[in-house]
């Protein structure tokens, strides 16, 4: 046990770092305070980082890059391991949402369409491709038919981005919001 001299509180050794210069081997506050009073500097001292920052990436351009990719990969696991613990932690919402998408897909899906050429579209995706409908399914502003003549094969990051907000002959979003609260 030691004393943190910032918070004055008893603490476990282990919530305290490692400092050589000290007699016990620790620093003198516990890694919550060192925190704390870390993340107040730098809100203090936003501008000053910023071009800081800046310079460092314009000097180092294959480092920062490299960073970016580093950190890029580490949020997308992040968020890969945050999305599988909420949907189990919210099975229920997530059938939700998987019925409502499906409903969608088979009110979308007209008489004519040949499901064989479909399944057969989605047998063949390319990998780190998606398929997407051009033209979405669900959209506040159109809904598209789930039929072979829209389908396409997109990135799957572009996909993502794309979500059901842009298709082709997209008219302008202004106009779009509009239509919209007229049919409200």
């Amino acid at each position: 046990m030691k004393n943190c001299k910032r918070c004055r509180q008893n603490k476990p050794t282990s919530d305290f770092r490692p400092d050589p210069r000290y007699r016990g081997g620790f620093g003198s506050w516990c890694m919550g305070c060192h925190r704390a009073r870390n993340s107040l500097w730098a809100k203090e001292n936003r501008a000053r980082l910023t071009v800081k920052s800046a310079e460092w990436r314009a000097a180092n351009p294959e480092k920062a890059a490299e960073a970016a990719r580093k950190s890029s990969r580490k949020l997308k696991e992040k968020r890969a391991e945050y999305s599988s613990l909420w949907t189990r932690a919210n099975r229920d919402k997530r059938r939700a949402s998987s019925a409502k998408r499906k409903a969608a897909r088979l009110r979308a899906t007209p008489q004519w369409a040949n499901l064989e050429r479909i399944a057969e579209f989605y047998a063949k995706v390319p990998s780190g491709h998606d398929v997407d409908h051009i033209v979405p399914l669900v959209s506040p502003i159109v809904c598209g038919l789930h039929c072979e003549a829209n389908l396409q094969y997109l990135p799957s990051a572009e996909n993502q981005s794309k979500r059901n907000f842009r298709w082709p002959d997209m008219p302008r979003i202004e106009n779009a919001q509009r239509q919209e609260r007229l049919f409200a």
